[in-house]
């Protein structure tokens, strides 16, 4: 058998490099690491700063991610390490396994969470950390899970590292919360390779009889489908399968646990038809390829799941966990419908999971002429998750939940809103109209992601160097760094407008405006917001994780701003 891991290791080398000419501060395994958090996660490659421990004491964990889903007020932790041997790897060698090593640092990473532990001796990142996290359940926030996740060049752990692994996880008392996956060279090339599918047409294998009906809108077709038909598709397609569904897989929650045991136990897995809801299906057109009366096979254009995301994706971990789902059939109905009836039933079929506002707002008009508008000037505007993870240039895309985030910070100056309550865009319809409107332009749009992407390049600079001890900050301002730019993206709004730029004129923000966002300004405004949260909290000890909760800071920071003796020179908007 053909050996193909010097293949999928070049494609996967290539992806780093061009994310390193992207970050070119970055070591190499730093930027192996955004890819990996990139696929796995769902990050943009500079949201991973955040979320970077990697340094000297950080117990082992590469990277700490909260997914917070703050309408449940639930969140999960990913702890992530990342092992990228590209001498080795240049030269044909690939690691087998991953030794014991990876499964202790875990462990470290755990405990340290758990306990109460200083952390005299813990890295001020992985301390950060643990207080957000301890910040989260003191506001009521319920720990879901936590996922500990190994990214690495080879086949998986070693038998006697899993020995060690599943020792400590049935000691644990919390092992019901606790997850380990690891994505070794085929597991990551094989998630690039899914976003390199635009368009599926494919030939599907239905079970048993079937039901057809139309009108001259709609035609649909009602049968069963194979547990192991529907793993075929899901290992071919990935998620590129939910392409037109209003959402992607929500992890393992209680629902999908449920599913899980149901395909897996042999007792119940021939009564999964009747246990679940089964899948629906949208596309173009099909055709039965046929005329039998059953077992038919359907050529289908342009396929799409549209409801049974959480089905699919816990139909192929229950057979991981088992290797047996030959009893596992599933209620499948596929519709050919034009698109404004396809997006129906989309929204209508989204039951057996909850689906949150930003879901079900994705498909209205005012997203799609965003998306229309900014397509004509050369930008991806991503109104549901994940919907455009084919695309190279991650730069040219605009996600609509983190730009509302964004100009609810700069234009409608609420950035403690922004920051702790990120839902909100979605949620009060009042603030969503606010943002989302046919009068938003796209030059508007464009300066705040690009604005915003330059602040968080200046963050990363201004961390580098502070590494390298080329500047030199107070530990206040050193300790407002993990969680300050969502202030700090507001402070620059004030201080453009003390500049003398109108933040109001899309002609004033351009290049010029965007050149503001530079180290120089970003250490000066550092120190400025250091000096606004004394003016709100005084002289109290400040635990720097609950520093931007007040609302009052914003206009602290203005004040500061504003008796500031600013330059205005001509020249900065010349």
């Amino acid at each position: 058998m053909v050996d193909y891991s010097k293949f999928y290791y070049d494609q996967i080398k290539s992806q780093v490099i061009n994310i390193n000419k992207q970050y070119p501060e970055d070591e190499i395994s730093t930027s192996f690491l955004r890819l990996c958090c990139s696929t796995i996660l769902d990050l943009e490659y500079e949201d991973v700063d955040d979320d970077i421990t990697d340094e000297g004491e950080d117990l082992g964990a590469d990277a700490v991610h909260f997914a917070i889903d703050e309408d449940k007020t639930r969140f999960k932790i990913f702890v992530i390490q990342t092992k990228f041997n590209s001498k080795k790897c240049d030269n044909g060698i690939f690691n087998v396994n991953m030794g014991e090593e990876v499964v202790n640092k875990f462990k470290n990473v755990f405990d340290y969470f758990a306990s109460s532990d200083t952390g005299d001796n813990v890295s001020d990142k992985v301390k950060y950390k643990k207080e957000e996290y301890q910040s989260l359940l003191q506001e009521g926030y319920i720990l879901d899970e936590i996922y500990f996740v190994s990214c690495h060049l080879g086949i998986g752990l070693a038998d006697n590292s899993l020995e060690i692994w599943n020792r400590w996880y049935n000691m644990n008392p919390y092992k019901e919360k606790i997850r380990l996956e690891q994505y070794g060279l085929v597991d990551i090339f094989k998630r690039l390779e899914e976003s390199r599918v635009s368009k599926i047409d494919e030939k599907i294998s239905l079970n048993g009889k079937y039901f057809e009906f139309s009108n001259p809108d709609v035609k649909g077709l009602i049968s069963s489908i194979k547990g192991e038909e529907l793993i075929r598709l899901y290992g071919k397609y990935g998620n590129k399968l939910f392409q037109k569904n209003i959402r992607f897989s929500l992890g393992e929650n209680i629902i999908n646990s449920k599913i899980i045991k149901s395909a897996s136990e042999a007792e119940t897995r021939d009564k999964f038809w009747f246990l679940n809801n089964g899948i629906t299906v949208v596309c173009d057109n099909y055709e039965r390829t046929g005329t039998q009366p059953e077992n038919i096979m359907l050529e289908v254009k342009s396929f799409s799941i549209v409801n049974g995301v959480q089905t699919t994706t816990s139909i192929e971990k229950a057979f991981k966990k088992t290797g047996n789902i030959d009893d596992v059939k599933i209620l499948i109905k596929i519709f050919k419908a034009p698109d404004k009836l396809a997006e129906l039933i989309t929204e209508s079929t989204n039951s057996q999971n909850p689906v949150n506002k930003r879901d079900l707002r994705s498909n209205d008009d005012v997203q799609k002429l965003i998306e229309n508008m900014l397509k004509d000037n050369g930008y991806f505007y991503q109104r549901k998750r994940n919907q455009w993870i084919e695309i190279s240039q991650k730069d040219k895309i605009i996600d609509n939940y983190d730009f509302a985030q964004r100009y609810l910070t700069f234009y409608l100056e609420r950035p403690m809103d922004a920051q702790k309550q990120k839902s909100l865009v979605f949620t009060d319809d009042d603030t969503y109209k606010k943002i989302f409107n046919p009068n938003l332009s796209p030059e508007s749009m464009i300066f705040i992601h690009k604005s915003y992407k330059e602040l968080l390049k200046q963050l990363r600079v201004v961390r580098r160097k502070l590494r390298m001890k080329q500047i030199r900050l107070s530990k206040e301002e050193i300790s407002i760094i993990p969680r300050v730019k969502i202030h700090l993206f507001y402070a620059f709004r004030v201080y453009l407008e003390k500049k003398g730029f109108n933040i109001l004129s899309d002609s004033d923000l351009s290049e010029n405006a965007l050149k503001e966002f530079n180290q120089e300004n970003t250490v000066l405004l550092l120190n400025i917001i250091v000096e606004a949260i004394k003016k709100v909290y005084g002289s109290k000890p400040l635990e720097y994780v609950n520093v931007f909760k007040k609302k009052e800071l914003a206009q602290k920071i203005r004040e500061v701003i504003e008796k500031m003796q600013i330059n205005k020179e001509a020249s900065s908007k010349s």
